[in-house]
């Protein structure tokens, strides 16, 4: 056989591998999410939304998962906050935490304490584990217990031509037992309830 044919057949037996390891190779998503009812910081009753995604990616070589960061929403809101765990790495832990968990870390510009006092920024403001004490997403099932230490420091902003609201849960020590499900896909709104905005609900005196 010439060097030409054996290039030729090298060429070809490379691109089938590549085929055969990209057809293998799979990416499978679970969404979790709960949905529950309490107040705001300005003690309107209002719906908010609890939900993170985990990605199981599995191909020839390897077989791993990895989380993404939980969400908490709020009814009538902009305001989402994001809470991280020590997979995302050092600059996603907060201040004076010394311990591995999942965490929300304050915005000096945005939060305050319980009290009003300010905050630094990635001071410790909010905690989230479940039944089991899990420390890490991936490992978050079943009821969730979310626990908020700090409140925003305004909750609307104003400009121009609108108004927005950015406030979110009301802070409480005792931790708020929050039910959730998990469905297998990645569209959020296919598959989990979003949050109404009518404005019946968030500005009934317009």
């Amino acid at each position: 056989m010439t060097d030409i044919k054996l290039s030729l057949l090298a060429v070809i037996m490379m691109a089938g591998a590549i085929l055969f390891l990209t057809g293998c190779a799979t990416t499978d998503y679970t969404t979790h999410y709960g949905i529950f009812t309490a107040e705001n910081s300005a003690g309107e009753v209002r719906q908010f939304r609890i939900h993170w995604q985990t990605v199981r990616y599995e191909g020839w070589l390897e077989d791993k998962k990895r989380a993404l960061p939980v969400f908490l929403q709020t009814q009538c809101s902009d305001r989402r906050l994001l809470f991280y765990d020590a997979s995302f790495g050092e600059g996603r832990r907060c201040k004076g935490v010394k311990q591995d968990g999942i965490y929300y870390c304050g915005d000096a510009e945005r939060d305050v304490d319980r009290r009003g006092l300010p905050v630094e920024n990635g001071a410790f403001c909010g905690s989230i584990t479940d039944r089991n004490g899990s420390k890490d997403i991936l490992s978050l099932e079943g009821e969730v217990l979310l626990t908020l230490q700090c409140r925003p420091k305004e909750t609307e902003v104003i400009t121009l031509d609108e108004r927005k609201n950015i406030d979110y849960l009301l802070n409480s020590s005792i931790p708020y037992v929050i039910s959730t499900k998990k469905v297998s896909g990645q569209a959020l709104e296919d598959l989990i309830p979003a949050l109404s905005n009518h404005s019946s609900i968030c500005d009934p005196d317009a």
